[in-house]
């Protein structure tokens, strides 16, 4: 049986694959990559909402900006709606948080299998392999500097293949990671999901009166990833084309998901029990449905030293509520690739080593990081006042730490990878006190009997208080890196003493207040 000889070799040519087959055909255009999909043509797929570091990635470094823009929907923000403890509020009464321009930063709304379609020929087109319909099985992993091997079946025949890389870009199939047993069960943040395409949804830029489009200065709440929020779970409405909407519901297990939701008639008679989704859909067709009974799951390892590694969904996944799953694929990716480049340059043994592991410890922190905006956290999703509180800490930290650092590649900086692993704890401190707080102030809402007080008549810009926005991307010395820290953290502490109706604390608290663990109450 004759062997297929690849310098890189990518198992699936779903979103992550296809992303890193022309990055790396742009990186090293000398070293020979083939991709092998199992399905022999892209399905439907759930739609992909698309925030800042993902746009980042797909113009600048893939050049694919005016593509999307022309076959794809230019996304116009996260978008929350709030609802009374009944679910019957009307969609134009509910309190909502949302933008009221067009973001600075783009990020798209796209339709997966289109995209994943188009990905497809331009990467043949650019000398990439493309094998549909072919499963790979019998990966057998090297340890030293001879090639990887496995085994490929089309419907028609069998064939051998070795590589020197090898990427497991397989989705929630997971090859490589299941074969070496990678996959960590996320244990204190169950969540289930279901979704489905609709067709002729009610478009929410026409609905309601003058006045509720004015709200938003006229700008499109359609072209938004939308959320109707519930203590425990959240609704999400995504375009994915002009006349197919995608909407879904995420859970946790503990609230009050069913088996039967996985099936279009719970599907629908759940999301007929909230007044203003339901509005929406009264008119709308149901085209398909999925659902995922466990969603998040991390990984013991993204990359390895002995050339192989994961990314996208075969690697980690952490919660969809702020979209960040194409975010871990640009990483992911930008961090694969330049391992590769790195290697084909002639980097020793131990600078490779040392690179895989600093990679390997960002990634951890980056899902670590992800998770802990989440964990114990989905109960607050039901109040406005809440959730405002928490989008306004979320939200600048996100476009000043995590968006600010892709753009200027300091992910890629192996200084920066030292200094940003050993500096990790401090964040995660952070994130765990805010989310202590947040508890706290849910307590006390419930105990006063005011949790969904501020859920009518509400409004908040999304990008309130934050007019750095155009500024994210440049340098920064420390001492200003610290300073817009400092008072980020201290705007939301201000906020929550107010929620709390005290003033024990006098801002602002130093950052040290903030960086140092504090005691669980």
């Amino acid at each position: 049986m004759p062997t297929h000889h690849l310098d890189i070799a990518i198992l699936g040519a779903g979103l992550a694959g296809n992303l890193l087959a022309r990055q790396l055909r742009q990186a090293v255009p000398h070293l020979k990559v083939g991709m092998f999909e199992k399905s022999g043509t892209t399905s439907f797929k759930v739609g992909e909402s698309t925030v800042e570091v993902t746009g980042n990635y797909l113009i600048r470094r893939l050049g694919l900006g005016t593509y999307l823009t022309e076959h794809h929907i230019v996304k116009n923000g996260l978008r929350f709606f709030f609802d009374q403890e009944n679910r019957q509020a009307p969609l134009i009464e509910m309190s909502e948080i949302g933008g009221i321009e067009r973001p600075f930063h783009k990020s798209f709304q796209l339709d997966r299998s289109k995209l994943e379609t188009d990905l497809q020929r331009m990467n043949q087109e650019d000398g990439v392999e493309l094998h549909l319909g072919s499963r790979v099985s019998d990966i057998q992993l090297s340890a030293h500097s001879t090639p990887h091997q496995f085994s490929v079946e089309t419907a028609s025949k069998k064939w051998n293949g070795q590589c020197r890389w090898l990427i497991d870009a397989s989705g929630r199939s997971s090859i490589l990671a299941k074969q070496e047993n990678l996959r960590i069960p996320e244990s204190h943040h169950i969540l289930a999901a279901v979704w489905g395409r609709f067709k002729n949804v009610a478009n929410l830029d026409t609905i309601g009166p003058e006045t509720f489009r004015q709200r938003v200065n006229g700008t499109s709440r359609h072209t938004s990833t939308t959320h109707f929020c519930y203590p425990g779970y959240w609704i999400w409405f995504i375009p994915i084309s002009q006349d197919v909407v995608s909407v879904g519901i995420v859970m946790e297990r503990t609230a009050r998901w069913q088996e039967s939701f996985r099936k279009a008639e719970g599907f629908l008679n759940f999301l007929k029990q909230h007044h203003g989704a339901w509005s929406l859909l009264r008119e709308a067709t149901l085209l398909d449905i999925g659902s995922l009974q466990h969603l998040t799951y991390g990984t013991r390892q993204f990359f390895s030293r002995n050339r192989w590694g994961l990314t996208g969904e075969s690697a980690a996944f952490t919660d969809p509520f702020y979209s960040p799953g194409s975010d871990f694929i640009a990483l992911e990716n930008d961090l694969l690739t330049n391992l590769i480049r790195h290697e084909e340059e002639g980097a020793s043994t131990q600078h490779l080593q040392n690179l895989v592991n600093r990679s390997n410890a960002y990634m951890h922190f980056r899902y670590e990081a992800s998770m802990r905006l989440y964990r114990n956290l989905y109960s607050l999703f039901g109040s406005y006042e809440l959730l405002k509180l928490k989008w306004q800490l979320d939200f600048p930290s996100y476009y000043h730490i995590w968006l600010s650092e892709f753009m200027q590649d300091l992910h890629l900086n192996e200084e920066f990878l030292i200094e940003k692993v050993r500096e990790q704890q401090p964040v995660l401190n952070a994130l765990s006190n805010f989310s202590q707080l947040f508890k706290r102030v849910e307590q006390h809402l419930h105990h006063t009997k005011s949790f969904y007080r501020g859920n009518l008549g509400n409004f908040t810009n999304a990008v309130e208080g934050v007019e750095w926005l155009k500024e994210v991307g440049q340098p920064q010395t420390p001492r200003q890196f610290f300073t817009r820290l400092h008072e980020i953290f201290n705007c939301c502490q201000e906020q929550a003493n107010q929620l709390l109706g005290t003033s024990e604390t006098v801002n602002p608290l130093p950052l040290s207040h903030f960086l140092t663990l504090r005691p669980s109450a």
